[in-house]
């Protein structure tokens, strides 16, 4: 069963600095002619719907027809985006893009909205932020002016999404986020970003507290329901080996830089990878435990010269592009049919590919056009919150990536430069061939 993430936006996504409440009151004064309407109403985990009744109510002694309701959502949207356009105080919460990002890199994890605002309106505050592209569905405050029926909405919509059941978790900021995750018993996280004070959203009893989503690790936990933290040490070889086996994808060093590792052979953990990465069409490279491993998964016949090279250079930073023995997945040959392998100098992941007997895949640890770390509080949190686990260490890695390349005839080609040079390559050819 998938699990399904259902945010509001105000208060636990981001801060538009009363934007909303401004365009509110601009649209009102146009469409009824009553200037600061909305002064002692409250917003916070409200509907559009209900926000503008208790005005007109208050204001005016009845609720709005249609005519008057349509006529108020377009100023009040038309406002909107003025006032965020201009918005100096507007701001995404800490941590809230990198879990976002991260949970919607999880194959078991749908993301969509559960937030009173209308649908426009919704995709107006969260594009300011260039939030508007992480969610895949949601229930709007336009699906309905009842709060736990918009959820229902949402609810049914993520179970589209997800192609049958969900286990649904509520993520907001007030009292009435919970009350409506309760009508409909879904699972409740509540994050103290909003208005509500702190007692009185733990007062609500959610499944888990939050007092923001600035820490990754803490957050993306919570939501998971996970038991433990994701961070990890380089002692924890069980946990990864056991992360791998089950067809996860972790963070681990390097002797080089920080890496996304899963299991090499298994096609899905590959597209989980790609998935993370956020696009990459090149193939993978493999770290395996020894050279004998490493050219277990070549063809036969390699060319003697890399296994020169690798008795010159492994463990270390020089990754062989050999021949690809028939039959391996068709995510790892690259270009004319070859493997990249290496035996890295960094002791952990030759441990761990030993302990699951499985070569790991492995390709640098971030976003696709991001830079690749070197040093743990480098890491992507959106690349962290996505994994199964995250090994770091505390000193940095080498930093350089490894040398790509393949022998060639009686020479060498350097694929990619990286930390060993092409001339200590074609020494050691050549003493070998003395």
């Amino acid at each position: 069963m998938k699990r399904a993430f259902l945010f509001d936006i105000d208060g636990t996504l981001v801060d538009t600095g009363g934007c909303g409440r401004r365009a509110y009151t601009r649209a009102f004064e146009a469409v009824f002619g009553v200037p600061d309407a909305f002064a002692g109403i409250p917003f916070s985990g409200r509907t559009d719907p209900g926000i503008l009744r208790s005005a007109t109510e208050l204001r005016l002694g009845r609720d709005p027809d249609p005519e008057e309701e349509a006529r108020f959502y377009g100023a009040y949207l038309e406002g909107l985006e003025r006032e965020l356009a201009s918005a100096s105080s507007y701001r995404v919460y800490p941590g809230v893009e990198a879990v976002l990002a991260g949970l919607a890199a999880r194959p078991d994890c749908v993301v969509g909205l559960c937030t009173g605002n209308l649908a426009e309106g919704a995709r107006l505050k969260l594009a300011r932020g260039g939030l508007d592209g992480l969610f895949a569905f949601g229930g709007y405050g336009s699906d309905d002016g009842d709060r736990p029926a918009l959820t229902r909405v949402a609810l049914e919509r993520a179970r589209e999404v997800a192609g049958g059941p969900v286990l649904a978790t509520v993520v907001g900021d007030s009292p009435l986020d919970a009350h409506a995750a309760r009508a409909n018993g879904l699972r409740l996280v509540l994050v103290a970003t909003g208005w509500t004070p702190e007692d009185e959203l733990r007062a609500e009893r959610p499944d888990a507290f939050l007092s923001s989503m600035e820490d990754w690790d803490r957050t993306t936990v919570a939501l998971l329901g996970l038991p433990s933290p994701l961070r990890a040490g380089t002692a924890d070889l069980d946990r990864a080996a056991a992360a791998i086996a089950s067809g996860g994808v972790i963070v681990c060093p390097t002797q080089t830089l920080y890496g996304l590792s899963a299991d090499a052979l298994d096609p899905s953990a590959a597209d989980r990878v790609r998935r993370i990465k956020g696009g990459r069409d090149a193939p993978f490279l493999v770290l395996v435990p020894s050279a004998e491993d490493a050219f277990a998964l070549a063809a036969p016949g390699a060319h003697d010269g890399a296994r020169a090279l690798a008795a010159a250079f492994w463990p270390g930073p020089l990754t062989l592009a050999l021949p690809a023995a028939p039959g391996l997945p068709p995510h790892l040959p690259g270009p004319g049919g070859t493997v990249a392998v290496r035996v890295d100098a960094h002791p952990f992941p030759g441990a761990l590919a030993a302990a699951c007997g499985r070569p790991l895949l492995s390709t640098s640890a971030n976003r696709s056009g991001l830079p690749p770390p070197s040093q743990a509080d480098a890491l992507d949190p959106a690349v962290g919150a996505a994994c199964d686990l995250v090994v770091t260490q505390e000193a940095p890695l080498a930093g350089s990536p490894s040398t790509l390349a393949a022998v060639d005839g009686d020479g060498v080609r350097v694929i990619r430069a990286g930390a060993i040079p092409e001339d200590a390559l074609l020494a050691a050819l050549a003493r070998w061939r003395q």
